[in-house]
This record gives structure tokens, sequence and C-alpha cells, in this order.
């Protein structure tokens, strides 16, 4: 094989805990199903080759993976050990590295993987596998020592004895083998009572044909921790989430109240920006340097230049660009952009419309479907009736035009540059430039 790594991600668990029709690998955590975060773990190694080990009924586990892996299906469920068996055909004559992790285990870092890697290599070990101490190893398996401290095996907590229960250095799941070493190991493990084949006694079949185990504890405990349900799963939202804030702490960014906020996985925040309490910022947002988000904001798919105030606001999939202001409580969706400097006011919303330079939305207004000028003036309660019932219809106004609060615009319709419309007007028709129209229906009463 052309790399000297192959990646075997274990994903046939049920997760009846989980109480779900959805596979539990494909719950999200902070915004990526479980399975996503080994995926990207298994991807930066650059392997050969990933396995996927999938159970019965796992269609939608299969769909999610497309080309990224191979589906390796497990129709028994017989334990981790079998799982894993269920590769060998795919490790005949590999002589390289192989990585074996759990599907769930969301909350390794892609660094200490390949620091495990690494170590691994460096210590010439048949297999080297990732540890943690914790407080409360409840549930986990604990690694055993010898008196010089190499490792001597896994215990599984229902396997231990009361001593051994009260080791607190406990297995993460995640496993480098020597590929030749792993076939053996597999190739030689026994039922346990019930039938089941532990992945874990692969450790103490490599030391029975002579060969070394080692260990690198994690110093972040929180790595190793578990999710069988839907509190463990809230728990690891928050970690996780808490992990991405003080990642862009350290960039430069400031969080008056960290542990309410919410980042999304691909979301980029540029330095000397301000997030307040309660923010969102999620589907790839990108914040640029020096904006401050206020409390309460939705952001999602939001692209953000220099210098941008947002205040309570909901932007989704639009563009403001430097020095934009909007909100407070602004709704500002479907594909927008607004150059720069524009203002948006309270409880104004904007959809699929472009906004020149210097212009200002007044606060209770609608533009709907719209691109407008440089300069232009939207006065407060302004609505651009883009809907006629059946079909959507644009405007466009010219620059530094004047729209008067409570004005109207029935689309579709152009309204010419440095015109006016005056308050409360309903316009059915165009307005040449530099013209000025009121009443019901407007009509000109001459030009500026």
């Amino acid at each position: 094989m052309a790399s000297s790594t192959v990646a075997i991600l274990l994903a046939a668990g049920e997760g009846t805990r989980m109480v779900s029709k959805t596979p539990k690998v494909l719950h999200e955590v902070a915004g990526l199903p479980m399975l996503e975060y080994a995926l990207r773990n298994a991807e930066r190694l650059s392997p050969s080759r990933i396995l996927a080990v999938l159970g019965a009924g796992s269609s939608q586990v299969r769909s999610y993976l497309g080309k990224r892996a191979v589906p390796v299906p497990q129709s028994k469920r017989r334990g981790t050990g079998h799982a894993a068996q269920q590769t060998l055909p795919y490790l005949r004559g590999f002589k390289g590295d192989v990585l074996v992790i759990h599907a769930d285990a969301c909350l390794v870092r892609p660094q200490t993987v390949l620091a495990l890697r690494q170590f691994h290599r460096l210590q010439g070990s048949e297999v080297t596998l990732l540890t943690a101490r914790v407080d409360s190893p409840f549930g986990y398996g604990r690694i055993l020592r010898g008196g010089q401290g190499e490792v001597m095996g896994i215990v599984e907590e229902k396997d231990a004895t009361d001593p051994q229960r009260r080791l607190n250095e406990i297995n993460a799941g995640v496993y480098f083998f020597k590929g030749p070493a792993l076939t053996k190991a597999l190739l030689a493990l026994k039922p346990r009572e019930g039938g089941e084949l532990y992945l874990t006694d692969t450790v103490h079949g490599v030391l029975s044909q002579g060969g070394k185990a080692q260990a690198l504890m994690v110093p972040d405990r929180t790595e190793v921790f578990g999710i069988n349900d839907r509190a463990q799963l809230a728990q690891a939202h928050r970690l996780l989430n808490l992990r991405r804030v003080e990642d862009h702490q350290r960039e430069g960014v400031t969080f008056l109240d960290p542990f309410s906020v919410e980042l999304g996985p691909d979301v980029t925040i540029g330095r000397d920006c301000v997030i307040e309490g309660g923010v969102k910022l999620l589907g790839g947002t990108g914040l640029g340097q020096d904006c401050r988000v206020g409390s309460g904001s939705f952001l999602s798919g939001a692209k953000l230049g220099r210098g941008v105030i947002v205040k309570a606001s909901r932007i989704v999939d639009s563009e403001l660009k430097d020095g934009c202001d909007a909100g407070p409580f602004a709704h500002i969706r479907g594909g927008c952009v607004l150059e720069a400097g524009v203002h948006v006011g309270t409880n104004a919303e904007l959809k699929t419309a472009r906004v020149g330079p210097g212009s200002k939305v007044g606060h209770f207004s609608y533009v709907g479907d719209a691109v407008l000028g440089r300069e232009v003036n939207v006065g407060a309660g302004c609505v651009f009736a883009n809907f006629d019932g059946k079909r959507k219809h644009a405007c466009r106004v010219g620059e530094k035009a004047f729209l008067g609060s409570n004005s109207t615009l029935v689309a579709p319709l152009s309204v010419g540059a440095r015109s006016v419309v005056g308050a409360g007007a309903v316009v059915t028709r165009d307005v040449p430039a530099r013209a000025t129209v009121i009443g019901v229906p407007a009509k000109p009463v001459g030009r500026k």
C-alpha cells in the first residue's frame, strides 16, 4: 500500500441508550455528527485507506461516509474485537501502522492522534494506546501496569477486581498497532462469557506474542469523555464549544461571557472582535477584525467585514461589508449584500437585497428583492411589496433617493436617482430621476 497507515473506525454500535431512530454516530455534537470527528482525525493521518465497520441497518451511516471510507459490514454484534476482525481481509500483508478508533470518540483532538502515531513509531511498539487519569473512572476499562510502569493489559469494568476498580488510569479507545501484530492478535482472540470478543484483549495478545505495548497519557482528560446517552451528548457539546472559544481567545478575540456563546466548527473570527453573551455563530460564519456582536445575536453563513457592529440581530447567508451596523432586532437573510457603511435600524428586515455604500434602512422597514444604490435613505416603516400572491418581483432604487416613512413600493418598479417618495405614499409606477411623488397612489408633484 502507498501509505504506511490504515485507519479503522468502529461504527457498528447501536447506541440503545440514545433512544433514537438515528444511529448513535450520526447524532450531532457542536454542529457535526460524532462520526465526522473520527473521520477528520483519520484523514489527518493521510492514510492509504479508511475502513468503517458498520452494523446491521447502517444505511444512513454508509450514506454519510460516501467515498471517504470503505464500509465493512459486521452482520452479528459480538463485541469490539469481532468488529475489528471484519477488517482482516483488508489488512492481509499490510506491514504499516493501523489506527483503531471508536467512531463516537468526538472529543479526541486531531493533534492528539498525530502525537500518538509519532510516539508509537518512536517507541517501536507493536501496540500503543491512549490513556488518561480521571477522577471518576466508573464504566471505563482500566490500564494495568507492572512494577516498572510497563503496560500489562486492559481490564474492563465488569471484569475488574476491587483493587483494579480503584485504578484511575483509563483506556481512551484509541490505538495504534503494527499491522502484523494486530492481525495475529485478532486471530488469537478468545470469546468471553456471552460469546463476545474484546478489542482490549488484543493488548494482552500482543504481549503474549513477545511484542511491546506502550501508553501515551493525554493531559486533557476531557478527550476521553464517552457519550452513551443524551445527557452526555449535551456535556460533550459544551466541552467542544468551550474549546473553540478558547482557541479564538488565544487568537485575540474577546468573549464577555464564554460559557453562553455557541460556535460552529467552521467559524472564523478576526483579531480584536468582541463577542457578547448569548451569541450563536454558526454555518461557516466569518468575522473580519474589530467587529462587535451584541447579546442575543444569531449569525449563520454570515460574512462580516472589518468593524461591523451587530446588535441583537439575526443574519443568515448574507454579507455585511466594512463599517456596517445592524439592529437591534434586525433580520438580514436570503443572500443580502450590504456594501460598506450601510446602516440597518431596529426591527428592519432585508431579504435578497443588495444595498449600496452609505445607505440607511430605517427601523421597522422591509426591503425584499431589491437593489439600492449608494446613499439611499429608506425611511422608518417603508415596505417593498415584492409578492403579488403568486410571484416575487424586484425593485431598483437609484443613488441618493429618499423613501419617506411608511411609504410602500409595489414591485416591480424602479425609483430614479435623487428622487423623493413622500411619507405614506404608495408607489405603483416607475419614478423618474429627481422626481418627487406623493399620495395614494403616488403622483409626481414636480422635480427637485
